[in-house]
């Protein structure tokens, strides 16, 4: 009795796992295409207050309130929430595009040193996030970059 017991657990633990397999296989799609930054420009204030509303705990209202402002897609509006938490930043319409440098010979302006001093200064972790939006703006390596966040 206790053999065909373990037999029907055992077939049932070999199926679940078909039907789980299979599933996953089922939902697909490549990585890629769930990683992809939306080409979105948003004001700076909204970019300000989503950013705040997402390090404060509340990243469903950060998406809802993005959502409504930009029209964007449930998706995008979370891809975007996340990149503004890392620091990024999305170009503003309402400011004239300047030549955005990027490179080895790229300046750290006002506005990105005063990013990076926000992002150390909120959390030790965040350190990553800062070097990683120095070398994203201005091309340098990652040893410069860790050198010029560290001496902030």
């Amino acid at each position: 009795m206790v053999e065909v017991g373990l037999i029907v657990a055992l077939a049932l633990a070999i199926a679940a796992s078909i039907m789980i397999l299979r599933r996953n296989t089922e939902r697909g799609g490549s990585p890629g295409e769930y990683t992809n930054l939306p080409d979105v420009e948003l004001d700076l204030k909204l970019q300000e207050e989503v950013r705040n509303l997402a390090h404060h705990g509340h990243t469903e209202e950060a998406i809802k309130h993005l959502r409504k402002q930009a029209r964007l897609t449930p998706h995008e509006a979370t891809v975007v929430v996340q990149t503004l938490m890392v620091g990024k930043t999305f170009p503003d319409p309402s400011t004239p595009q300047q030549s955005t440098e990027s490179g080895p010979n790229a300046v750290v302006d006002d506005d990105l040193l005063n990013r990076l001093h926000l992002l150390v200064a909120q959390d030790p972790h965040k350190r990553n996030a800062a070097i990683q939006l120095l070398r994203d703006r201005t091309g340098m390596n990652a040893k410069d970059a860790r050198r010029f966040v560290n001496a902030l």
